[in-house]
């Protein structure tokens, strides 16, 4: 399965993680429904009419979109911030067992991935443990490996059956997800290199940036550039091929975003409260547009040739969530959540879920209609 407007697979929607939807919104979306599920800051997915996600208690959901309403969920006991990946009717989750520290945690276990089969009410069919908490949202490349960071500072790969085929270390702990061409594997790690890892786990090339590297990288076909931020606040152009550095922009926050990628320019968020549109050719600056907070959020966008300008949707920590015009960064809509949002946007046919660490789970339309029952709690 690749995403495609009926589907948004894994954390920014595609294995390039380009954070981009080729349809259109309106302008001013309205909420359709909102669900209670329990503090998240993962992102959601969705497939065939389905949105999943996790939340930092370890419950994942199963959420029927035009039914509004919860189809199944399971327990996993330990707290997920990682994003889902769904692959071959395979729901892939990672748990962070040291994220919630308490008289009951789970710190000193190993932590676990598992894969549930979503035809069968989320139950488990395999699950694969390994030595240290994953942030890492696990990505599936060449249809055959997931492939995911852990705490431990390894980089694992594992097959659709749950074998470990081979992990390869870095000098330090990894926050940052991988993305793929599907044939190389590109991820960042707080020893400030980015690293291309060939799919039998061999090194083709590690780049030294200034900074943590925890964001995640993007991925643009038509110049075969990365861009990836650092935690001390540049945004870098790479070549795929070698890592060379084409060019770098200086913020002067971390940049835990990562870049949607929409024609000639890039967008992302940093922790300066701003959003950022650059020229992805020279990274020059195009517009800029301050929020109340810190941004940790990465942006989507969507864009479609009949439609004069492209919207940008993004989440802040000053709880809000943003659409942005692309080409102006003019503010078109903005929601009030009430808490600090952290994850992503997820857009499929034409509808926007978003999580916040208010604990529920926002879904907005075109349409102009709102589900009294299920918002009552939000009101």
């Amino acid at each position: 399965m690749n995403s495609h407007e009926n589907s948004w697979l894994l954390f920014r929607g595609n294995e390039a993680r380009s954070g981009i939807f080729p349809e259109k919104l309106t302008r001013e979306l309205s909420l359709f429904w909102v669900i209670e599920m329990g503090p998240m800051i993962s992102s959601a997915i969705s497939h065939n009419n389905i949105v999943y996600n996790s939340t930092i208690t370890g419950r994942i959901f199963a959420i029927d979109i035009y039914k509004k309403k919860i189809i199944w969920q399971r327990e996993l006991g330990s707290p997920l911030v990682s994003s889902l990946l769904l692959y071959d009717n395979l729901l892939i989750s990672c748990t962070f067992n040291s994220w919630i520290i308490n008289e009951h945690s789970k710190s000193h276990e190993k932590n676990v991935i598992y894969a549930l089969d979503i035809n069968n009410e989320g139950k488990m069919k395999w699950n694969v443990q390994v030595t240290g908490d994953i942030f890492s949202s696990p990505c599936i490349c060449d249809k055959k490996l997931i492939v995911f960071g852990s705490l431990d500072s390894k980089i694992y790969a594992i097959d659709v059956r749950g074998n470990i085929i081979w992990t390869f270390n870095t000098g330090d702990s990894i926050w940052s997800s991988p993305a793929t061409n599907n044939h190389e594997i590109f991820i960042g790690s707080d020893d400030c290199y980015l690293y291309s890892i060939n799919l039998n786990g061999g090194l083709n090339w590690k780049r030294m940036l200034e900074g943590k590297i925890r964001a995640t990288p993007s991925l643009m076909k038509s110049t075969n550039s990365l861009f990836i931020g650092t935690h001390k606040g540049i945004m870098y152009c790479l070549d795929q091929s070698d890592g060379s550095i084409k060019w770098k922009y200086e913020t002067c926050k971390p940049i835990l975003s990562s870049v949607a990628i929409s024609k000639d320019h890039i967008f992302f968020g940093c922790s300066d409260k701003k959003i950022y549109s650059l020229n992805s050719v020279d990274g020059s600056i195009k517009w800029k547009y301050e929020t109340g907070d810190k941004i940790w959020s990465s942006p989507v966008i969507t864009q479609n040739d009949d439609y004069e300008e492209g919207i940008l949707y993004i989440g802040s920590l000053d709880s809000h969530i943003y659409g942005l015009g692309i080409e102006s960064g003019k503010l078109n809509w903005k929601f009030p959540t009430m808490d600090g949002i952290e994850s992503s946007p997820c857009i499929v046919k034409n509808k926007l879920f978003i999580s916040s660490k208010d604990g529920l789970l926002y879904c907005f339309s075109n349409q102009q209609k709102m589900d009294q029952t299920l918002t009552r709690k939000l009101f």
